[in-house]
C-alpha cells in the first residue's frame, strides 16, 4: 500500500536487504483506492476489506513483508493488522537535500530533492 511505483533503487533493496523474492503490487482498483481514501469520512473496518483479503490470497511461505504508507489513519489501521495476521509492516525512509534559490525580485524558491533512504520496519509500543 504506497501511493508510488517502486524506484529500482528501492527494488533492488527489497530483493538484497529484505530477501524478497517477488513483489506483488495492488490491483489497479485496489490501488486507486489506496491513492484516493477520501478525507470526508469515517473510516471503517469494511472499507479495507478487499484490501485485507487481497494480502491474505496473496501471503507466501516466507516472511511476508507489506509496504505501507499513505493516510495516516489508514496506514495505522494496515499496519496494526499486519501485526496481528502475521505480516511485517514496513515504510520507506528518504534522506532530503533542499537548496534555497534567491530570485533578483527577493522571492527564494526551494528545491526539494527526495533520495531513497532505506526500507524500516514499523515496531510495536509494548
Amino acid at each position: 500500500m504506497f501511493n508510488h511505483q517502486l524506484s529500482q533503487e528501492q527494488e533492488k533493496e527489497t530483493r538484497e536487504a529484505l530477501k524478497v523474492e517477488e513483489i506483488v503490487n495492488l490491483p489497479p482498483q485496489l490501488q486507486d483506492f489506496w491513492s484516493n481514501i477520501p478525507p470526508d469520512v469515517e473510516l471503517t473496518d469494511e472499507m479495507f476489506e478487499n484490501i485485507k483479503a487481497f494480502l491474505l490470497q496473496n501471503r507466501g511461505e516466507k516472511e511476508n513483508f507489506c509496504l505501507i504508507q499513505g493516510d495516516f489513519g489508514a496506514t495505522f489501521y494496515l499496519v496494526s493488522w499486519c501485526f496481528k495476521n502475521g505480516f511485517v509492516p514496513i515504510y520507506l525512509t528518504t534522506k532530503r537535500v533542499a537548496k534555497e534559490v534567491v530570485r533578483s525580485d527577493g522571492t527564494v524558491e526551494l528545491l526539494k530533492v527526495f533520495r531513497h533512504g532505506r526500507f524500516r520496519r514499523y515496531i510495536l509500543c509494548r
